[in-house]
């Protein structure tokens, strides 16, 4: 299994750990793990590597454990709980059932993690992760590849009461803020950013005084 060394932005997604009983590599999802532990699964200083989502399967060995369990791989369940229509919070609760392939590496004995570069994985799972990578912090090489152009990313956290979905991003992030000067951007109310929105060091934007647009440099 391939992993990057975590950084803040990577708080939720999956970890690599050793199982303490016998020392087998295992993947934990947020959802697999018991709400009062979730400050320490978000520490990124204590589970230093996540899931980089790229697998290098030995497919006789993976013949194997299929046949000997009738096709199917045991793997463990996550219980996510969702709403039905994920852009309207009050539409009706489910629990939704899935397996993650990455768990895969707790079937097979002498499983290994292979840190690789953050080349090699660029997550947008969320629209904080949406902001980086739409923001002046990555250009496209002569490949047409997205690279980073910096050697950081600022800690990025948008209300979701008035971001979460692409629609309510969009509406508000026409332009993405300039975030190369940027250590972190927390954003709490309804604000529009403007064309000209430039991050510098920390800055914490307040929901006093929203709706309302952002102009200009924001920080020291």
């Amino acid at each position: 299994m391939e992993v990057c060394k975590r950084t803040v932005n990577d708080r939720k997604g999956g970890h690599a750990a050793i199982r303490a009983h016998d020392g087998q590599l295992v993947l934990r999802d947020l959802a697999m793990t018991a709400e009062e532990d979730h400050a320490h699964f978000a520490n990124e200083d204590l589970h230093r590597y996540f899931n980089s989502n790229n697998l290098w399967i030995d497919l006789e060995a993976l013949a194997a454990e299929l046949r000997t369990h009738h096709g199917v791989l045991s793997l463990p369940l996550i219980r996510n709980a969702k709403t039905v229509d994920p852009a309207d919070k009050t539409s009706t609760p489910v629990i939704q059932i899935e397996t993650g392939m990455g768990t895969a590496c707790e079937v097979f004995k002498g499983s290994v993690a292979l840190e690789v570069p953050r080349s090699r994985f660029l997550p947008v799972k969320t629209t904080n992760e949406l902001m980086l990578v739409r923001s002046d912090l990555y250009a496209l090489d002569d490949n047409v590849e997205l690279v980073s152009v910096v050697d950081h990313q600022p800690d990025v956290r948008l209300d979701a009461d008035f971001y979460r979905t692409m629609a309510d991003f969009d509406a508000r992030v026409p332009v993405a803020p300039s975030l190369k000067r940027a250590k972190s951007l927390t954003v709490t109310g309804d604000w529009t950013f403007g064309d000209d929105v430039v991050i510098t060091g920390d800055v914490d934007v307040a929901a006093e005084g929203s709706p309302g647009t952002l102009h200009g440099v924001l920080g020291a």
